[in-house]
């Protein structure tokens, strides 16, 4: 097996994945006091033997505590998705500010496109449009008619514009979301955090059914994990919501590398 094609990230999270598993037996070991005295006390295993199968179920419980809380936070994912997918939809053209109008994020989506790039043309909210609208009220009559299916074409092909930008900007959006840090530092930070919420929340839950766990030092740090655990998962959610908050790193990504 060829370990240099395993995703970095992955590694790290199942070698980190020993640490709830070591943490779930121990408290095991508090909830049915002598449960391992026997394979301790077992003669025909070597230290060597018993330490190695004491990695190995580690390590196999600490990785399925993972994906089960992996596959947890998916599911409120997926049900937030649902959630949010039932809010009226708002087409591009109805927000007065948008971030796909910036004009530093278009001229750089202008060199990534080329020659498939939007008609750069000037949005006209709705105000505007009312405000030219009036102003073509003062014109002769005669002239009104042309004036204002003029001013209304001009508005139309704005609108199917700014709809081209703001699909550019989403696709975007999706793809900078989902971009993976090269720093291996990166990858063993989250490996570590995600490992040790897993743990906390795991303490947490045992807590309310092994009394030994009940101290303050036990239960004041799970807290300060869990509570990570949630504003992280709340700040990702957040941003996705937020198209407002890629707009920078979608222009250093068409900016830098990713427009090579």
């Amino acid at each position: 097996m060829d370990f240099t094609k395993y995703p970095l990230e992955r590694f790290f999270y199942c070698v980190a994945g020993v640490i709830p598993g070591f943490v779930a037996l121990f408290i095991f070991q508090l909830a049915t006091a002598k449960s391992f005295s026997w394979f301790f006390a077992s003669d025909f295993l070597g230290y060597r033997t018993k330490l190695s199968l004491i990695v190995i179920v580690a390590f196999l419980v600490g990785n399925s505590l993972t994906a089960f809380l992996s596959s947890f936070l998916g599911m409120i994912g997926r049900a937030c998705g649902g959630v949010t997918s039932m809010r009226p939809y708002k087409p591009p053209p109805s927000f007065a500010v948008a971030p796909w109008r910036d004009p530093r994020w278009r001229n750089v989506l202008k060199r990534r496109l080329g020659t498939q790039v939007p008609n750069d043309s000037n949005f006209i909210t709705q105000e505007l449009f009312d405000l030219r609208s009036k102003g073509i009220d003062l014109l002769p009559e005669e002239q009104r008619f042309a004036a204002l299916a003029g001013l209304r074409s001009e508005k139309m092909n704005a609108d199917m514009d700014d709809w081209k930008w703001a699909d550019w900007y989403e696709q975007y959006h999706q793809v900078v979301l989902q971009l993976n840090s090269t720093d291996p530092a990166v990858h063993v930070q989250r490996g570590l955090h995600f490992n040790l919420e897993t743990t906390a929340l795991y303490v947490l839950i045992s807590a309310a059914f092994v009394p030994s766990l009940r101290h303050w030092w036990c239960i004041l740090p799970s807290c300060v994990w869990v509570l990570l655990l949630v504003a992280q998962e709340y700040s990702a959610v957040a941003r996705f919501e937020n198209k407002w908050s890629t707009l920078f790193a979608q222009t250093e990504y068409l900016d830098g590398a990713g427009a090579s």
